[in-house]
């Protein structure tokens, strides 16, 4: 029998009098892809190879063989709300640009990945009972470093193995170690390799943001250290409530700490929250109440001249959250990098799943979760890397795509794949859709 999966799918609509508007939206519109080596390969011809277009099939940039840099960056202005093609035109795009097979080198070295288990252990028995300092963050950081320039190392990195499962294995680190471990590896891989550096000034600066993410990953979850955690299933919603507090109390045993970077303490508060926005969402918390919850706090502390540092840092968070959302992509990294770290993990309450399995329930509950950039970038990117380049879906499954339009009404359709294509660290698919939905 084949299987069933979630996934997502752009519910396009033309309007009368567009150039697009005898067109089929699934069969004649394609979402562009920002990918680094399309981008670089514009700005080496420097041309716009293909109209661009809105949802609603209105022109938004014009082709141009004589394209500026200026020009080709305004593409990435469109990057969150989505740019569409021609998909006859799919040719002129080049989205094989840089492609390569996957390799089977694995590119996790074991004993740096169990150091920095091992620390993670020492480190949360230690803020069980002392607060974290400077002197922690550096050790960290010191960890951290050596993983991701050892990683960086290998001609392969961008298409070897990212065997961080088979290494925990024989770890014998607990829980909590095991998933930091994993969590802040994978998401490592994922940074590094969505983030292309063509300039030794791109490369220092990516450098300083992977840095910042695996510091964040290595954080994120100190707030259970301090917390009287269930461990059984079927919570009970107060459970789950209480639960909901430990980004914030994680936030809190770092907001002082001079020498971690506004970014890391911003992606620790906020990892719960991938899908920016108040619609339809699993994730927590919302930024309404996640507001209200440090403006609280806020008042509470204003009286204390001890706590004028926390007090600044929470007007910083409080301004991002309201006006920038500065860190989301990596915030969402984080997110989807832990729940696959968790799920192949053992927990007291039950077993962990093979990573393939992982694959499919992140995808069946993505909608409800992460945004697309995220969601496609770990598929693409980590995905078979993750499963010794074992593809997840195969030709004969059904997908179940959600969709939802601008009135935010939602759609679900159905697709079986009928043809695939490994390339790179993904496999591409081609599908049969259903559109009477």
């Amino acid at each position: 029998m084949s299987n069933f999966f979630f996934g997502k799918k752009e519910k396009t609509t033309f309007k009368k009098g567009n150039p697009a508007r005898n067109m089929d939206s699934s069969k004649d519109l394609q979402k562009f892809d920002f990918t680094e080596e399309v981008i670089q390969s514009f700005r080496e011809n420097s041309t716009i190879p293909v109209d661009f277009y809105n949802k609603n099939g209105q022109i938004l940039i014009h082709k141009s063989d004589t394209a500026s840099g200026d020009d080709i960056s305004r593409l990435r202005k469109f990057e969150g709300q989505g740019i569409y093609f021609l998909t006859s035109e799919i040719g002129k795009i080049g989205l094989d640009q840089g492609k390569i097979d996957a390799s089977f080198e694995k590119l996790i070295n074991p004993k740096l990945s169990i150091d920095l288990s091992r620390g993670a252990t020492d480190l949360l028995k230690d803020i069980k009972k002392f607060p974290l300092n400077g002197s922690h963050v550096r050790s960290v950081g010191k960890s951290i470093d050596s993983i991701l320039e050892d990683f960086k190392s290998s001609p392969n990195m961008e298409t070897g193995l990212v065997n961080i499962l088979e290494v925990m294995s024989s770890a014998g680190a607990p829980v909590d170690s095991e998933v930091l471990t994993k969590r802040t590896v994978i998401a490592m891989a994922m940074k590094v390799r969505t983030g292309k550096t063509f300039t030794k000034v791109d490369s220092e600066i990516k450098k300083v943001e992977q840095m910042n993410l695996m510091m964040a990953s290595y954080m994120a979850d100190i707030g259970y250290t301090q917390m009287k955690m269930p461990t059984h299933a079927n919570l009970k919603g107060e459970e789950l409530e209480y639960i909901k507090n430990h980004p914030i109390i994680s936030y809190f045993m770092i907001a002082n700490i001079p020498d971690l970077q506004d970014s890391v303490k911003s992606i620790v508060l906020n990892h719960h929250r991938p899908h920016k926005g108040d619609s339809i969402n699993n994730n927590y918390p919302q930024p309404k109440d996640l507001v209200n919850k440090l403006r609280s706090y806020l008042e509470k502390y204003q009286t204390d001249y001890k706590k004028n540092y926390i007090i600044n840092d929470i007007k910083k968070q409080i301004k991002d959250i309201v006006t920038s959302f500065s860190f989301s992509d990596d915030i969402g990294i984080l997110s989807i990098a832990g729940e696959f770290a968790s799920l192949t993990t053992a927990q007291s309450w039950r077993s962990s799943v093979e990573p393939i399995t992982a694959l499919k329930l992140i995808l069946n509950n993505s909608f409800f979760a992460y945004n697309e950039k995220t969601l496609k970038d770990f598929y693409d990117y980590v995905g078979l890397s993750l499963c010794s380049n074992e593809p997840f879906i195969k030709v004969g499954d059904f997908v179940i795509v959600a969709s939802q339009d601008s009135n935010q009404k939602v759609f679900f359709e159905v697709c079986v794949i009928r043809e695939s294509k490994k390339k790179f660290n993904s496999t591409d698919f081609r599908t049969s859709w259903n559109d009477n939905s």
